[in-house]
């Protein structure tokens, strides 16, 4: 009989234990869940950096904030996890720039409700390129279709960034994407990219997850879009 209710007591606690952890993780609506991501935007990295993010939702964290350092890459990357953080119910994201948010990861800051940087930042926006390696030959037809995806591209990124920033930045934004601009913090505050500019990402109580993201493959694709950085245009000119 002792050991009857000894199994007994034991199944009850393996049947409350996850219980109680699950309430314990939704009795906290208020967490806050820091996610450093710092370094290139790819399809690899975007997919890696919401697996986090699915990761801490399904915990019952509702609060995310993106600690963002990147020097671009794959605009496509960066539309895809922007488009997927803004589709998730019920989580509230917020962005900082730690460092440097450009091209491509211009994309990904907004995709936060709330924005944020330290002061010593900048902000590079401008357009895309249609990245062609090796041998890769293109007829007429083809390269019309490349050039009409790539005004697509960029007109994608001006109404993302149209969508966060202040309505009277409309010219100023597309004219960026057609050439380049660099904010500092106080100039992206005028804009409206920022919404406030801080000194720390932390928050009391928050939870510090590190994304890292992968190397990026030695095989590229034959035709490839990417945004634009000044070390690309500056090795186009030699």
């Amino acid at each position: 009989m002792a050991t009857s209710r000894r199994i007994t007591l034991a199944t009850a606690v393996l049947l409350i234990a996850p219980l109680c952890v699950f309430a314990q993780a939704q009795s906290n609506p208020e967490q806050i869940s820091v996610i450093s991501f710092i370094g290139e935007i790819n399809t690899a990295s975007m997919a890696q950096l919401l697996m986090v993010v699915n990761a801490q939702t399904r915990s019952g964290v509702h609060k995310i904030r993106l600690v963002i350092s990147s020097g671009g890459g794959d605009t496509t990357a960066a539309f895809a996890a922007y488009n997927y953080l803004h589709s998730l119910r019920d989580v509230e994201i917020s962005t900082f720039n730690v460092g440097n948010v450009d091209s491509a990861a211009v994309v990904l800051y907004c995709a936060g409700q709330h924005r944020y940087s330290f002061p010593a930042t900048r902000f590079l926006v401008h357009g895309n390129s249609l990245q062609i390696a090796g041998n890769a030959s293109m007829d007429a037809v083809s390269l019309q279709g490349n050039l009409e995806l790539l005004k697509n591209l960029n007109q994608m990124v001006v109404h993302v960034i149209a969508a966060t920033a202040n309505k009277e930045k409309q010219v100023d934004i597309e004219n960026a994407v057609r050439g380049q601009v660099i904010l500092t913090a106080d100039e992206a505050i005028k804009w409206g990219l920022v919404n406030e500019i801080r000194t720390n990402f932390m928050e009391p109580g928050a939870v510090l997850v590190t994304v890292t993201p992968p190397s990026s493959p030695d095989i590229k694709p034959p035709i490839q879009f990417t945004s634009i950085t000044p070390a690309a245009k500056s090795k186009s000119k030699n």
